[in-house]
This record gives structure tokens, C-alpha cells and sequence, in this order.
């Protein structure tokens, strides 16, 4: 019986992923983009800390884009970093020929502060935020804001970002690869359906009516100016065709520990805009409610059913037990399959709940530093 319990309880955490799965695999797929050719000006705005020995070839690389260089502005708030990060993006931007000014906090704001500052200093209708630490693809610029006004009900798009592959990459790297190739199409399902809320932060594009600020309390830059927008009745997209990529930490302690700290962030975004369930239209009805199983109940579910599982077969045979939970290690420490990335993703959302408590409004860089 206790085998039985455990193994419905195991269904129970899996069931959310399995409608994905069908959706991912059946359901409606977006339209191709159709790339604007006359491009409207946009304001690109970054928050930096302490990013010194990264932020000259982060403007590098929005200079090298294939928007054009007379449509945007580049908006950096330094917060309040205590090495050359605002001296280096100055110089950077001078020597790039860039439109732009470095805003200096006082004291330490944090991501969505900083945005919200960005925000107010902005002279485009059309935003665009990223970090600081990413890379766009030369074409994601175009691409997300071609999909921002490809429709009117559209209010934000989100790019696809991806780790950054370097040679002999390590196992941290291949396993998020993994996680993001999944995490990418629910996303676009979601979106070809009504909305998705799960964004990330390398690139969002947004219309000025449809976010006016970011809630900055609760709750992740990203997910939140989803929220944002659907609150306002509008779409908010994902666009897997667009790239960004970000460095991802090569040592497993700092990767979890980034993980870690993004679910409590998106937990967070999840359970403060309850009040969207009321709407009517499918995002309300499905898609928020099936991340709301993913996100808080799935990894009560996951750990509570494989200990009934093991418990189970110990009552049989403990060196069963025994081989069951080192296969299930193995699938762990691979990190090149779906199944790995379940299992990752069930204890780093377990871990983001216990830290809902904790204060993680201001942010500590995972960017290289040399």
C-alpha cells in the first residue's frame, strides 16, 4: 500500500509536465515573426553591480547588434557598485558611439528598483531590459520588438536565452542546456495559446502603456513585468527564435545557489498575483494554474511520493531500496536528460519555498570577473 500511495503521489507531482509534454508535442505553435523593416527607437535599459570586467564587452555587443544604432538609447544604473563599473560603461559607451548615460543609486536598490528607475528615465514607448552579464544574438533585438508589434494585444516578449557554450563545457552547463531546450517550448506553447508569466531576464521587450512599473517587493524583474502586462489585459509573449546567452557558473555550489535564489524569486511572482486567476481567458484558467502546481505544490508532491516509493520497496527488500535511489542519484548527476532535469528542478523549487522567508530583493552578480 505504502508502494501504491507513493507511486499516485509521484503521478501527481509528474501530471502538470505530462500536459505540457502533450501540448508541447500537439498543440498550437506562433506564427513566424514578421520582421519589421523600419524599426522604432527603443530605450535598452541594464542594472549593473559590480560589473566591471564584463560591462565594456556587454555594450560591445549591443553595438555590434543589428538594430540600428540611431534607434536606441542605452540606459545603465549602476547600483551603487564599489569597483570601476560606472567609469568602464561611460568610456564604453563614448567609444561606441552609443546614446546613453550611466544613473549611479546612492545605495544599493536592487534588479527591479533599478528597472523601475530605468523605466521613469526612458524617452522610447517601446523598453527593452536585459542584464548585464548576457549577449544578444545580432538579430534577437529586431526579432523581439518585431513580435511586440506584430499585435496589438501583445504588451511584452520575452527572448529564449540559452547558456553560453564554451570548449570543454562542464556538467553545470550541459544540465541547464537540458533544463532551458524544455523550459523554452512550455514557454511557447503557452504563448501561442494566450501568455506565459515564466520570462527570463536576458531580453524583454515591452510596450510603455502596458508596464508602468515593476512590482519590486516580490517576486523576480521578469516574471513580474509578465504579470504586469496581463494584468492590463494585454499578451505577454515568449519568442523562442530570439537568442540571448548567459555564462553559466561552472562550480555546482554557485549554479545552485543561482538557481536556488531565481525559484524563490519566481515562487514568489507566482503566488503574489493570485488575483489574475479571476480572469476570464485561458491563461487564467489553464496555464497560471498548471505553474501554480509546477511551482509550489510538485516538489511536495515529488520528495513526499519517492520516499513513500523507497519506503515501499524497502518493505520488500532493502538492496532493491538501495539500487532504486543510486539510479535515481545517477539520473541526478548526468544532467543530460529530461528525467535529470525534473528530478534538479523538483529540489531547486523545494528549496526556493523554504526560502520564501529570506531577503533576496538585492542581488549578487554569477558573471565572470576576469
Amino acid at each position: 500500500m505504502t508502494l501504491l500511495i507513493g507511486t499516485v503521489i509521484l503521478f501527481g507531482a509528474a501530471f502538470p509536465y505530462l500536459v505540457y509534454l502533450a501540448g508541447i508535442t500537439f498543440g498550437r505553435r506562433p506564427d513566424p515573426v514578421p520582421l519589421l523593416h523600419a524599426l522604432p527607437f527603443i530605450s535598452i535599459i541594464i542594472p549593473a553591480y559590480n560589473e566591471e570586467a564584463i560591462i565594456p564587452e556587454r555594450i560591445r555587443n549591443i553595438a555590434q547588434s543589428e538594430y540600428p544604432s540611431d534607434r536606441y538609447e542605452v540606459i545603465i544604473i549602476d547600483d551603487a557598485s564599489t569597483d570601476h563599473t560606472r567609469e568602464r560603461a561611460e568610456s564604453a559607451l563614448e567609444g561606441h558611439g552609443i546614446t546613453g548615460v550611466v544613473l549611479t543609486n546612492k545605495e544599493r536598490q536592487g534588479t527591479n528598483r533599478s528597472f523601475n528607475r530605468g523605466i521613469r528615465e526612458a524617452h522610447a514607448d517601446v523598453m527593452v531590459t536585459t542584464g548585464a552579464d548576457v549577449f544578444f544574438e545580432p538579430g534577437a533585438v529586431g526579432i523581439v520588438v518585431s513580435r511586440l508589434l506584430s499585435d496589438p494585444e501583445i504588451g511584452a516578449v520575452c527572448a529564449d536565452m540559452r547558456p553560453l557554450i564554451r570548449d570543454n563545457a562542464g556538467t553545470t552547463v550541459k544540465r541547464e542546456r537540458a533544463y532551458r531546450d524544455y523550459y523554452g517550448l512550455m514557454c511557447r506553447w503557452e504563448s501561442a495559446v494566450d501568455s506565459t508569466f515564466n520570462f527570463n531576464g536576458g531580453l524583454v521587450a515591452f510596450k510603455k502603456g502596458a508596464v508602468t512599473r515593476i512590482r519590486e517587493r516580490k517576486g523576480s524583474d521578469d516574471a513580474n513585468t509578465a504579470f504586469e502586462v496581463i494584468r492590463n489585459g494585454k499578451r505577454a509573449v515568449y519568442e523562442i527564435t530570439a537568442l540571448v546567452y548567459e555564462d553559466i557558473p561552472e562550480q555546482q555550489k554557485s549554479q545552485s545557489q543561482q538557481k536556488i535564489r531565481r525559484a524563490k524569486r519566481l515562487i514568489e511572482a507566482t503566488l503574489a498575483n493570485l488575483d489574475l486567476l479571476e480572469q476570464n481567458r485561458t491563461f487564467s484558467r489553464v496555464f497560471y494554474p498548471l505553474r501554480i502546481w509546477i511551482n509550489v505544490v510538485s516538489p511536495a508532491l515529488f520528495v513526499s511520493g519517492v520516499v513513500l516509493v523507497l519506503a515501499g520497496i524497502a518493505l520488500q527488500s532493502l538492496l532493491a531500496a538501495a539500487l532504486l535511489a543510486i539510479v535515481i542519484l545517477g539520473f541526478i548527476g548526468s544532467g543530460k536528460n529530461i528525467i535529470s532535469v525534473f528530478i534538479l528542478t523538483q529540489y531547486y523549487l523545494l528549496r526556493g519555498l523554504l526560502n520564501l522567508g529570506r531577503e533576496t530583493v538585492i542581488w549578487e552578480s554569477t558573471s565572470k570577473k576576469s
